[in-house]
């Protein structure tokens, strides 16, 4: 409390947590013998501001004086001071030190002892009217001053009661607010004692368990031989792990010797966030191909080797980056670049091991789709090439194996189908002429008008090419494809008869496909037709020969603007 007359500060009681209360009495003598003057030390600057003042550390305070807090041997880290006062007077001060748990005062914690200290002062005010006995005191006699009038006595009383009610008001909030924080502690208490059990459980599994918990990590895309899906969800892995911003997979061709994104988490497509290509060497990401080694940089704008074009993503500004090549018993397949960490912070060395850990699974998992990508191209093209030659027998242009291949792949994609739906229906597409081998080559060439007899040998090679195939297991599902290509949706078409749905999909889509490519390409020696022409005739037939849903889809492609180049 403030003395005016002496121009010190009197101590006048401290609240000391936790400490028995023989040694609050005995620090509190201590205490008394000191007299602060009204304009040093932290209490003196709140004094004389009239606003309170938040210390986080003390020790970095020149105006902080420790000989008090030194004499109860009591070490002062954080400090918050509050004024004692009305707007018409000044009190004192009110000071509180090092919130529990460890801590530092906060402005809500400021606003609560602004509060209390007002409280403080205006019920030191009410005990100055009332007097000691807490009664009124009798009106003094005259000279030498006057007494309170008994307005002024009754204006008194109003503001005792309105001070009381606030106290109580003041008193529950803070009561309150004890109670959250409380709460808040034994809620960081009991997660602080979860993370530790978390963190024992982690440090007592065994070496067969931690394998266990490695393979259902990698279990995404080490059993997929989906491009496209191995590349997600390699990202998606990496991007947890080392808590990436961004992340993005560049695949490498070995033809022009350049990398292409191929995955972003950015929603990165080539030619905007990145170049067409780049080479080894260009960029971190090119430079960890070029080395063959994992490149760790921690502030880019001090990097000679970064570049925006190649590792930056749209809408992130980089700052940390990591760069490893994905490469899998010494051939380079990509490089897998991880942007900024979330929280801010440059990417650790610990980041980077598991970082380099993810990229070797990773490209074993890359490697392995693209080998088996290059095997299925590989038969493709060659019964492509096959299909081909078949053709050729029948005097039908070249290169309508593929031209097939592409619109049966478009309509799969339109119907949605899985990737063995996809698969089938291509390989059917590819063997379904396969029959013609047995057909006399007078019938493959004959020119004009076919016979009954003729027409039923072209009609017999559905049956005949699905009957060759029905030995070889792997393609059984083709086979069914293909014997039924010659089906009619109003079912008068054959080997079987069958009608509507009762045809495969795979089937009514390739006969689709296959009528529309011979009237346009003038297959069996007719003349070829414009493309709205045959289009009108394949329109004809639908709800007869052709499923009009399959019918419409051929629509849409060509009306879409299907490339088959």
């Amino acid at each position: 409390m403030a003395d005016e007359t002496g121009g010190v500060f009197d101590f006048v009681t401290l609240r000391w947590t936790n400490l028995p209360a023989l040694q609050v009495t005995a620090k509190e003598k201590a205490l008394r013998l000191f007299r602060v003057p009204l304009t040093e030390g932290i209490v003196g600057q709140v004094y004389q501001s009239r606003e309170p003042v938040i210390l986080p550390d003390v020790s970095k305070s020149q105006t902080f004086r420790k000989e008090m807090a030194d004499a109860v041997n009591y070490q002062v880290r954080t400090l918050l001071a509050v004024p004692v006062q009305t707007e018409s007077r000044r009190e004192g001060v009110l000071e509180l030190f090092n919130k529990t748990p460890r801590g530092t005062f906060s402005a809500q914690d400021m606003e609560l002892a602004v509060g209390l200290a007002h409280q403080i002062a205006l019920l030191l005010n009410v005990f100055r009217v009332r007097g000691p006995s807490g009664t009124v005191p009798p009106p003094p006699l005259p000279p030498p001053s006057p007494g309170p009038s008994p307005e002024e006595l009754l204006e008194s009383r109003r503001a005792a009661r309105d001070a009381h009610a606030q106290l109580h008001e003041m008193k529950a909030l803070l009561e309150t607010a004890m109670q959250a924080r409380d709460q808040s502690a034994q809620r960081v208490q009991t997660l602080s004692e979860e993370l530790e059990q978390a963190k024992a459980q982690v440090e007592a599994t065994t070496p067969s368990q931690q394998m266990m918990r490695l393979l259902h990590s990698v279990e995404p895309f080490a059993f997929t031989l989906s491009l496209a899906t191995v590349m997600k969800n390699v990202a998606e892995l990496a991007t947890r792990l080392v808590e990436a911003q961004a992340l993005q997979i560049f695949l490498w061709d070995e033809r022009t010797e350049c990398f292409t994104l191929g995955f972003s988490t950015a929603n990165a497509v080539p030619g905007d966030a990145v170049p067409v290509s780049f080479k080894k060497g260009e960029g971190l990401a090119g430079s960890a191909a070029d080395r063959m080694e994992l490149v760790q940089v921690e502030d880019v704008t001090r990097e000679d080797r970064f570049s925006k074009s190649i590792d930056e993503v749209p809408g992130i500004l980089s700052r940390s980056i990591l760069a490893g090549p994905l490469s899998s018993h010494g051939r380079l397949v990509g490089v897998i670049e991880a942007i900024n960490r979330k929280d801010g912070r440059p990417f650790s060395s610990d980041d980077a091991a598991a970082f380099a850990g993810l990229s070797l699974l990773g490209a074993a998992a890359v490697e392995k789709v693209l080998i088996h990508q290059n095997l299925r191209d590989v038969a493709r093209g060659a019964l492509a090439a096959v299909a081909d030659l078949i053709e050729t027998r029948g005097s039908s242009p070249g290169g309508r194996a593929e031209r097939l291949l592409r619109r049966v792949g478009a309509a799969g994609e339109t119907l949605a189908w899985s990737p063995t739906e996809q698969r089938e229906a291509e390989w059917a597409t590819l063997l379904f002429n396969v029959g013609k081998v047995v057909l006399p080559a007078e019938v493959l060439f004959k020119q004009g008008e076919l016979l009954p007899k003729d027409r039923d040998l072209l009609y017999s090679v559905p049956r005949l090419s699905s009957e060759a195939l029905a030995g070889v297991a792997a393609l059984a599902g083709p086979a069914r494809i293909v014997r039924h290509i010659h089906e009619r949706w109003d079912g008068q078409g054959s080997p079987d008869k069958l009608s509507g749905e009762k045809i495969p999909i795979g089937s009514r889509v390739i006969a689709v496909m296959d009528a529309f490519d011979g009237l346009v390409s003038g297959a069996m020696g007719r003349k070829a037709l414009p493309t709205d022409v045959a289009l009108k005739e394949i329109e004809g037939c639908a709800g007869k020969q052709f499923d009009p849903a399959c019918v419409a889809i051929l629509f849409r492609l060509e009306r879409g603007g299907l490339r088959l180049s």
